[in-house]
């Protein structure tokens, strides 16, 4: 294994697990039952408590 080959599966490795780790954020945020904490989130600022 040469260094130019060992950098390229390195590079693809971080690639896959920073597409990976995006997704799964995404699909975080856009779930259906985390609506409604991220709902009460948003209004934090505009209480007047």
């Amino acid at each position: 294994m040469t260094f130019s080959s060992f950098m390229h599966d390195a590079q693809m490795l971080s690639l896959v697990t920073i597409c990976v780790t995006f997704s799964l954020i995404v699909a975080y945020a856009l779930w259906p039952s985390m609506q409604k904490s991220f709902d009460e989130a948003s209004r934090l600022p505009l209480n007047e408590e």
